[in-house]
């Protein structure tokens, strides 16, 4: 038989097992899903020690640390414990601190509750992190917080100090390109007898091609086209002296071979010093008595082409490169030319211009293009060599600049 309180003891476990405080009912009903709540934070947590980014947890009253990641302590160098309770401003440049103060105080009354900021976090040991943070406000249980990720931002700033090098690199080339264009002749004299035309087409930006007309009066006529090695500011600097020495020097020499040791000696400290050398053809003609002199410092021989011949004839003379050594003597040579004569003088960059398959453009092709608009005039000639050039190398950029002039008798 029942005691009464036995009845007590059984309503009581029964009421219990009613509202949930039984232990059996513990056990059933709530300690799975707090488990399983705990676990879904060590998950969370062990995902954001994981990330690459710095992240903080901060209360917005005070920007105290109230949590941060493991990947915060790794790249700041500093222990959990060395953030807690201290302030995000003292881990950051005056300026982005009263920005982040600026979001907590006014934002929320404007509908602003996140900002992106390009700054530095001071590391424990000192040195300065360059990173990007994101930083929002959060409540939390009624309480106002700050999330702030930032992201090491190291690598893209060096890539953009390279690209920032780069691009004014490029613009001081192109300026240099566009002066070194503007030494070459606007347009080629006129003069009786003759038609000339010339042109430069830099392989880079700057090249060390060069050539120049300089009439004397009289109907005489001096032509240069040089080739300085390299295509770099160096070799277009070069280029330029070259140039602003031959123009002071060519009135004070009747000889082409005088002229060019000349030429040789004044250059050749600059060349030695800069380890450069200039190829060089010069060309006095008369148009008076039709005749053609001239003298080489190693350059490509020029071509002449005649109706009465069906090859292309080379002129050339003994001559060393500019710039090996002081005292070099340079042959002198005479060439009687004819109604209807073609000179053709360029640079290697035309016939060592390259296919896709790396096949040569070659001399024979050349002749065979000048031979062929024996009729035509100077500036037809230039642009056929032109167009055969390109289309011999396809896709494949120039290797060498492209320079050459054109002189007609008629």
């Amino acid at each position: 038989m029942k005691k009464p309180s036995d009845a007590r003891q059984d309503w009581s476990a029964e009421r219990e097992k009613i509202i949930g405080l039984g232990e059996r009912s513990l056990r059933k009903t709530y300690y799975p899903e707090l488990q399983q709540k705990l676990d879904e934070l060590e998950r969370f947590r062990a995902l954001l020690d994981q990330s690459n980014d710095c992240i903080f947890l901060l209360d917005a009253a005070t920007l105290t640390f109230v949590d941060v990641n493991e990947s915060a302590c790794r790249q700041l160098g500093c222990a959990r414990g060395e953030f807690i309770s201290r302030s995000l401003a003292n881990f950051l440049p005056p300026e982005s601190a009263a920005r982040v103060h600026d979001l907590v105080s006014s934002g929320p009354a404007h509908g602003w509750n996140r900002d992106t900021i390009t700054t530095h976090l001071l590391k424990c040991s000192g040195e300065m992190l360059p990173v990007e943070i994101t930083f929002r406000l959060v409540t939390f249980n009624k309480t106002l917080y700050g999330v702030a990720v930032a992201r090491d931002i190291t690598e893209r700033k060096r890539a953009e100090k390279v690209l920032l090098e780069n691009s004014r690199m490029l613009r001081d080339m192109e300026l240099a390109r566009q002066i070194q264009l503007s030494l070459l002749p606007t347009a080629p004299p006129e003069l009786p007898g003759v038609l000339l035309a010339g042109c430069c087409v830099p392989a880079t930006h700057v090249g060390g091609d060069y050539y120049d007309f300089f009439p004397r009066g009289n109907g005489v006529l001096d032509m240069v086209i040089a080739d300085v090695s390299g295509h770099s500011i160096g070799a277009a600097l070069m280029t330029a002296e070259a140039r602003s020495v031959l123009r002071a020097e060519v009135r004070s020499f009747n000889h082409t071979g005088e002229l060019l040791a000349s030429l040789n000696d004044i250059l050749f400290t600059d060349l030695n010093q800069a380890e450069l050398f200039i190829t060089l053809f010069y060309v006095k003609y008369d148009t008076r008595t039709r005749t053609l002199t001239y003298s080489n410092a190693g350059h490509v021989p020029p071509l002449l082409t005649r109706g009465s011949e069906a090859a292309c004839r080379q002129l050339d003379a003994d001559g060393l490169i500019l710039g090996v050594r002081k005292g070099v003597v340079f042959e002198e040579n005479r060439f009687q030319l004819e109604k209807g004569d073609i000179l053709f003088l360029y640079t290697d960059g035309v016939i060592e211009s390259r296919s896709s398959a790396g096949e040569l453009f070659g001399l024979g092709r050349l002749c065979d293009i000048i031979s062929a608009l024996q009729e035509e005039p100077p500036r037809a000639i230039i642009d056929a060599v032109l167009r055969e050039v390109s289309a011999f190398a396809g896709t494949t950029a120039l290797e060498d600049d492209v320079t050459m002039i054109v002189m007609k008798v008629v």
